[in-house]
C-alpha cells in the first residue's frame, strides 16, 4: 500500500477525525505520523508518496518518491524552488482557509492605528488619562489592498461596510473584482500609493515582489498614510520602512510579519512607538482548523482518485 505521511501538530485533526480517515483507507493507504523535523526511527519513508505538513530538510531528502506535498499555510515560498522537492511533486497550499481571520485581524490593526489604541495601551500602564489628539477614520477614507486573495477580498468586504473606498492590486487584471472600486496591476502601483491613506500588503513572497517595498515604494505614499503588512515580511525593505515611520512620511505601521521572524529584539521597529507587531498571530482563531481538516480531506480522495488538487501551487510563481 502507498504510504502518507502526516507531520503536524495536534490543531490539524481530531483524534477521532484521524481514527476516521485511518479506517477509510485502510484497504488504500498505510498512514505514518511524524514530528516536521525529526526522522522516525522504527519507520522508513522511503516509499511515502505524500506528506501533509510543513517537513524539514532531512524528511524531505528521505523521501525519494513523494508526488504531493500539502502545506497547512498559504505561504509556499519556502518550498517552491527547494533544492530537495523534485519538480514533479505537485505542491498544494492551504489558501482559503484564512480569510476570515486574515480580514479581521487586519481590521484590528488599522482600527487600532486609526484610534490611537497603543497611545492607550500606554497611557493605561501609566495611569494616565489624556484624550487622542490625531485620531482619523475609515470612513471616505482609501484603501489600498495590494494582493487581492482570498484574505485581500475578505478585508475589501469588511472595509466596505465601513465606507471606505477600496483599490485593489492584482498580478493579472480582467474585471473589478467584488467590493473593490477600481482595480490595477503592479505596474500602476505607484499610482495607487499616491492616493491611498490606507496601504495593506497581502503579497506573497516571490523574487517579483523580494523588498517590493522598498525605499521609493513608501516615497510614493501619501504623506502620513498607514501601512498594513499582512503577507509575508520578506516583501518589505525594513531599513526603508524603519526611515518612512522615523522621518513622518508614515503615520504609523501595523506588522503581523516581519524579514526575519522572530524579529530580533536588537530591530529598531520594536521602538517606534507608531508601530503595532502582533508576531505571526494572523491565523490564530477557532475557524481555521475546521477549513483546513476540510480541505486535507477533500485532496486525500483527490489524491486517491487521481483527480486534481486544489490549491496547487504554480512553483514558477510561487504561489
Amino acid at each position: 500500500m502507498e504510504k502518507i505521511v502526516f507531520g503536524f501538530e495536534d490543531e490539524f485533526f481530531s483524534k477521532t477525525e484521524i481514527e476516521q480517515l485511518v479506517e477509510k483507507y485502510k484497504d488504500i493507504f498505510t498512514f505514518v505520523f511524524v514530528n516536521n523535523n525529526d526522522l522516525p526511527s522504527e519507520e522508513s519513508l522511503e516509499d511515502a508518496v505524500a506528506y501533509i505538513g510543513e517537513p524539514s530538510d532531512v524528511l524531505l531528502r528521505a523521501m525519494p518518491h513523494l508526488r504531493w506535498l500539502q502545506l497547512p499555510s498559504a505561504g509556499a515560498n519556502h518550498f517552491v524552488k527547494h533544492p530537495d522537492l523534485s519538480q514533479n511533486v505537485v505542491l498544494t497550499n492551504s489558501s482559503g482557509v484564512f480569510g476570515t481571520l486574515g480580514a479581521e485581524h487586519t481590521l484590528a490593526l488599522l482600527l487600532a492605528l486609526t484610534r490611537e489604541i497603543p497611545l492607550h495601551v500606554r497611557q493605561t500602564d501609566q495611569h494616565l488619562w489624556k484624550e487622542s489628539s490625531h485620531c482619523r477614520q475609515l470612513d471616505e477614507a482609501t484603501a489600498a489592498i495590494i494582493g487581492y486573495g482570498d484574505i485581500g477580498s475578505e478585508i475589501a468586504h469588511r472595509l466596505k461596510a465601513f465606507g471606505t473606498r477600496v483599490l485593489a492590486v492584482k498580478r493579472t487584471v480582467r474585471q473589478v473584482p467584488e467590493d473593490a472600486d477600481a482595480v490595477f496591476d503592479l505596474n500602476d502601483l505607484d499610482e495607487v500609493l499616491s492616493k491611498s491613506d490606507f496601504v495593506i500588503n497581502v503579497l506573497p513572497l516571490t523574487e517579483e515582489t523580494q523588498n517590493l517595498f522598498d525605499s521609493d515604494r513608501f516615497h510614493a505614499m501619501k504623506q502620513e498614510a498607514l501601512f498594513i503588512n499582512v503577507g509575508r515580511g520578506g516583501t518589505v525593505d525594513e531599513n526603508a520602512l524603519i526611515h518612512a515611520l522615523e522621518s513622518g512620511k508614515l503615520d504609523g505601521a501595523g506588522l503581523d510579519v516581519t524579514a526575519e521572524e522572530p524579529l530580533p529584539h536588537s530591530s529598531r521597529l520594536w521602538d517606534l512607538p507608531n508601530v503595532l507587531i502582533t508576531s505571526h498571530s494572523l491565523g490564530v482563531g477557532p475557524g481555521k482548523s475546521k477549513k483546513r481538516t476540510a480541505l486535507i480531506k477533500r485532496n486525500l480522495e483527490n489524491f486517491y482518485l487521481n483527480r486534481k488538487l486544489e490549491n496547487s501551487v504554480d512553483r514558477k510563481l510561487g504561489y
